[in-house]
């Protein structure tokens, strides 16, 4: 039986206090359709892009926003599938959270099959592994490091079970860190041949939208997880070998997780308050328009933004960037600082 060994220190236990009351403020948050759709699509494109990057992929949110739409950019054609998958996959996890209140292991094969498909063997795809497999570092001399070595394959089947047991039968540890310790665990089984981390950030993901934990969908753990990949693979990384990983004491893996939550739980608020704010105020007679919304999107992730980024981001002329730059220091939702090319724009506290 899968026992994780862990603590709940206060660290753990103030930032699940933090993010409760995040999760209140963006439940009660209202905002029209157009805006929440808004949202929601672009936590799309960052998932998919942040999830596939972390696997290496080397798209652009652009150009995923591009795949998105229906389009194609110039890239690989493997790397533009991993993304088209990825997003079905996401599709998929919206539909299962919706149907049952648990995923079974039918839909851990299900998710797998689209997340890979065309992109490895077709006998691996939807299936759990029947060959030994290793996790390895390529280290700068173009050499192989093994990092980890997963259980047996005859074990898969069952640690998965055992795994999906675990989930049913500890309904009274709070979700998100059932969410941290199913991650953890699905990826030391590491049940397939390829797309493991995938697979496992999709499932983990799906967890918190069937427990209540989705944060309108806008949750997009996968940016934390790739703004330093080293990191995460280190948090993840507590043993050499399954018997190993067994035994290590979690507590380290679920403090990284736990920040990493409320790190993106605070991008949310901050985003559905800019947006609702901006419905509220005097000046503007309009919805935001999906530039506008872009610009703020940025502003709340990065802090800052100039007329520059703007031009990057919405591939317009810098005097076009500008004026929507002024319509929102008008609006009151921004502060312009500085003059000239040193000048930028902070979100109105």
């Amino acid at each position: 039986m899968f026992k994780p060994r862990y603590q709940i220190t206060s660290n753990i236990l103030n930032n699940l206090a933090k993010i409760a009351e995040i999760r209140a403020i963006v439940t009660r948050a209202k905002l029209l359709p157009v805006r929440e759709s808004f949202l929601r699509r672009a936590a799309l494109i960052k998932m998919a892009h942040t999830s596939t990057s972390i696997e290496g992929n080397t798209l652009n949110e652009y150009q995923v926003k591009k795949i998105l739409e229906g389009g194609k950019p110039e890239a690989v054609e493997s790397q533009i599938k991993e993304v088209k998958n990825y997003l079905t996959a996401l599709r998929l996890v919206d539909k299962i959270a919706e149907e049952k209140p648990a995923f079974i292991e039918k839909d851990i094969l299900r998710l797998h099959k689209i997340v890979i498909s065309e992109l490895i063997n077709p006998e691996n795809i939807g299936v759990f592994r029947e060959v030994p497999v290793y996790v390895v570092n390529v280290l700068a001399s173009g050499q192989d490091q093994l990092v980890y070595t997963p259980p047996p394959t005859a074990k898969v089947p069952f640690l998965i079970k055992e795994l999906l047991s675990w989930l049913k039968e500890n309904k009274n540890i709070h979700p998100i860190i059932q969410a941290g310790l199913f991650h953890y665990q699905f990826e030391t089984i590491h049940p397939f041949t390829d797309g493991n981390g995938r697979a496992g950030r999709l499932l983990t993901l799906l967890h918190l939208y069937q427990t209540g934990w989705d944060f309108r969908h806008c949750l997009v753990l996968e940016d934390y997880y790739n703004r330093d990949r080293k990191k995460y693979y280190l948090s993840l990384q507590t043993g050499k070998n399954y018997l190993s990983r067994k035994e290590a004491d979690l507590t380290g893996w679920l403090d990284y997780f736990v920040a990493g939550f409320l790190n993106e739980a605070e991008k949310v608020k901050e985003r559905i308050l800019m947006l609702q704010i901006a419905g509220k105020s005097k000046n503007l007679e309009r919805v935001f328009n999906e530039d506008e919304l872009k610009i703020i999107d940025f502003l709340v992730t990065v802090g800052r933004i100039t007329s520059a980024d703007v031009v990057d981001i919405l591939r317009i002329p810098k005097r076009t960037a500008q004026a929507k730059l002024k319509r929102l220091e008008e609006a009151k939702l921004l502060v312009k600082k500085g003059h000239g090319p040193a000048t930028v724009y902070l979100l109105k506290k």
